[in-house]
C-alpha cells in the first residue's frame, strides 16, 4: 500500500520533448527535456561527496529528476526515497528509475519538504542528500522557466526548511550531504545549527586552481557535535581539460566500471 503522496507506477517510454542522457561515464541513463530543470555538475559532485551506507534507507530532498539517487545506486544496496514538489520532474525520475531497472529500490513522494516527515515518518532514514534551491526569493537571476525557477529559488521552502526536514527524517547519528553556494554558506551553517545538525565535512569546489570557489559540499550529522574536517579543494579543470580528480568522479558516476 502506498503512503500519501507516493506516486503510482507508470509506463517508462519517453514523452514528447524528452530525451535520454547518460549519467557520468557509466551505463545509467536519465530522462531529461530542454524546457525543464536538468541536472548539472552539482548533482554529480554531491553524489561523489556523499558517504552513503552500504544498506538502509536514503532520502533525497528536492530530488528533481532523480540524478543524485541514480548516480548513487551502484555504490550502495540501500533503498531510496525521492521527495519533490514538482510532479513533472518526479515523473521523469520515476521513469528513469524504471529504465535503469531500479524501480524496486526507488520510491517517489510528491510533497513539500516541509511536510516530508509527516508523510514519511520521523527518525527513519540513515542518510539524506539535498541539492536545495540556492537563491532566496527575489535573489539570483530569475528563470522564465517555471521548473528551473522553483528548483533554483526558494519559492516554497527555504534552506531552514530543508535542514529541519532532514533533521526530522534522519535517525539519530544519521548524516546529510549538501551542495550549496559559497556566498550562502553562513545561511546553510545557521540552518543546520538551528536544526541540530552538526557539520563534520566540508569541501570547496573551484572551476580552476586560480578561480574562486563556486560550490561547497557539506556533510552534517544528527547527534553530538564533532570536529569539522575541511577536505582538500576540488578543482574541476586544470590546463586544457578536466582535472584528474574530476575525471575520477566521472568515472565512478552512473555505474561506470572503472
Amino acid at each position: 500500500m502506498r503512503s500519501p503522496g507516493e506516486l503510482p507506477p507508470s509506463a517508462a517510454p519517453l514523452k514528447p520533448g524528452e530525451r535520454l542522457d547518460r549519467l557520468g561515464l557509466g551505463h545509467r541513463v536519465i530522462i531529461q527535456r530542454d524546457d525543464a530543470f536538468r541536472f548539472g555538475i552539482d548533482a554529480v559532485l554531491l553524489a561523489a561527496f556523499a558517504r552513503v551506507p552500504a544498506e538502509g534507507e536514503i532520502v533525497d530532498l528536492g530530488a528533481g529528476n532523480g540524478a543524485v539517487p541514480l548516480l548513487l545506486a551502484d555504490r550502495t544496496g540501500a533503498r531510496f526515497t525521492l521527495v519533490d514538489i514538482q510532479p513533472e520532474l518526479l515523473d521523469m525520475a520515476r521513469r528513469s528509475a524504471e529504465l535503469n531497472g531500479l524501480q524496486d529500490r526507488f520510491r517517489f513522494v510528491l510533497s513539500d519538504v516541509r511536510e516530508a516527515a509527516d508523510v514519511l515518518g520521523a527518525d527513519r532514514f540513515d542518510y539524506a542528500t539535498s541539492n536545495p534551491p540556492y537563491w532566496r526569493r527575489g535573489g539570483g537571476t530569475p528563470s522564465p522557466n517555471a521548473t528551473r525557477h522553483i528548483a533554483r529559488h526558494e519559492t516554497t521552502a527555504t534552506i531552514d526548511d530543508f535542514a529541519r526536514a532532514a533533521a526530522r527524517l534522519l535517525k539519530p547519528r544519521g548524516r546529510a550531504a549538501w551542495v550549496y553556494r559559497p556566498e550562502r554558506l553562513a545561511d546553510l551553517f545557521s540552518a543546520l545549527q538551528k536544526a541540530r545538525l552538526h557539520p563534520v565535512r566540508l569541501r570547496w569546489v573551484h572551476p580552476r586552481p586560480e578561480a574562486r570557489a563556486v560550490l561547497v559540499l557539506v556533510e552534517a550529522v544528527k547527534g553530538p557535535a564533532a570536529p569539522l574536517a575541511v577536505e582538500p579543494p576540488l578543482f574541476v579543470a586544470t590546463g586544457d581539460g578536466y582535472s584528474e580528480a574530476m575525471m575520477a568522479i566521472y568515472r565512478m558516476s552512473g555505474g561506470a566500471d572503472g
